[in-house]
């Protein structure tokens, strides 16, 4: 299995001189045991039967369990297992290619695997499928971000502790695991930050005069758009949303989000949606109700190929293809856009109409105001600027 941000790499390809340990040592010779595929089919089984608890609970009596597990499953996101699964899935089928032991996995093996993640990316030689079977169009490969790095390093050990096998981060020799996992941090920290391009009013406006037509799909972008933009909603949050957290008040709607990144406890917080002449929200909410016949369950559904309505709710991934099919359709380029452009592109206007910071904050639901502020910047550098008049 492979994850949205894995990119494929040609077969045999490896990450150079990422392939060597900080102290000249070079990975484990890939000596091709006789056992190493009963070792690879083995492991790949290690994270079927997880649960979330799973990723922090120490080992219970059995009398305790079943009174902690009812808690413990709402303490970490099934997101975060999920992920660590597709990681450990990746590192399997990265050792396969060059026959290396998964597990128990040498320092100096992992140091190898996520040296090559940050120089050149990998994604798996042999064919890749959907869960529906369909064969997946191979992508360029492309080094990944520090923080995933940390996650595939995270579910390698997830995986040992799992399967009662000491982890490479505490074997002999993980101290040069460290050294290597440091340098990928100060040279990740060294790269610029590169940022999606925010949709702002201006923008969104463009994207959603440009999905014309009356059909389920038209309607269906032009709600997603518009609400995602004026609850500055992530992606997870917009998929989520039901008719029945969806609020018709006199300015605009109010959507109650149960959960989100910043509320893992699920306190729940209402975001009001203000209507208006630009974007129409309200209008283009009620519309794409209107011709789905939606009148419970989630928002934004699947559509089949041929455009046919489902009861299923709408991916992250999808939500980040439509804002990018969006944007080519407005003559913006594609790549510049994300999922994240709907949410960036409220902060952005607001910071550009000189909205209250701790507004932009609540409405946003960020942790922390500095994020928020982050966006104010961008939008004031050439703001009175010091060399105005001068240049």
């Amino acid at each position: 299995m492979v994850t949205d941000d894995e990119t494929p790499v040609a077969a045999g390809e490896t990450g150079g001189q990422g392939d060597e340990l900080a102290g000249g040592r070079a990975p484990p010779d890939a000596d091709s045991p006789a056992d190493l595929d009963a070792i690879v089919s083995g492991a790949l089984t290690v994270l079927v039967r997880a649960e979330p608890q799973d990723l922090y609970l120490p080992e219970l009596a059995p009398s305790d369990q079943e009174r902690v597990d009812s808690f413990a499953k709402r303490g970490r996101a099934a997101a975060t297992l999920q992920s660590y699964k597709s990681d450990w899935d990746l590192f399997i089928a990265w050792c396969l290619e060059r026959r290396y032991r998964p597990l128990p996995a040498s320092p100096a093996t992992v140091a190898a695997f996520l040296s090559e993640l940050a120089t050149t990316g990998f994604a798996p030689a042999a064919e890749q499928r959907t869960k529906t079977g369909k064969l997946r169009a191979p992508r360029a490969p492309r080094k990944l971000s520090r923080s995933t790095i940390e996650r595939r390093l995270a579910a390698i050990v997830f995986a040992h502790r799992m399967a009662k096998v000491e982890p490479p981060t505490s074997q002999p020799g993980a101290s040069d695991l460290g050294l290597v996992m440091g340098g990928i941090r100060r040279t990740k920290a060294g790269e610029e930050k590169r940022k999606k391009r925010a949709a702002d009013g201006d923008t969104l406006r463009d994207m959603l005069r440009s999905i014309t037509g009356d059909d389920l799909r038209a309607h269906r972008d032009r709600a997603l758009l518009a609400i995602g933009m004026g609850g500055a909603f992530r992606r997870s949050e917009l998929v989520a949303i039901t008719v029945a957290q969806v609020t018709r008040d006199p300015d605009g709607l109010t959507v109650r989000v149960k959960s989100s990144k910043t509320d893992q406890y699920g306190e729940g917080q209402g975001v009001a949606v203000l209507d208006g002449p630009r974007l129409e929200p309200v209008r283009h909410y009620e519309a794409w109700l209107v011709i789905a016949g939606i009148t419970e369950g989630p928002v934004f559904r699947k559509l089949t190929p041929q455009g046919r309505l489902t009861d299923k709710p709408m991916s992250t991934k999808g939500v980040a293809l439509v804002v990018k099919a969006a944007a080519a359709a407005a003559g913006y380029p594609a790549e510049a856009f994300s999922g994240h452009s709907l949410r960036a592109g409220f902060l952005t206007e607001a910071g550009r109409q000189n909205a209250n910071l701790f507004k932009m904050r609540e409405h946003s639901r960020h942790a922390s105001i500095d994020m928020v502020a982050e966006y104010v910047r961008d939008t004031e550098r050439y703001r009175d600027h010091a060399g105005k008049g001068s240049m």
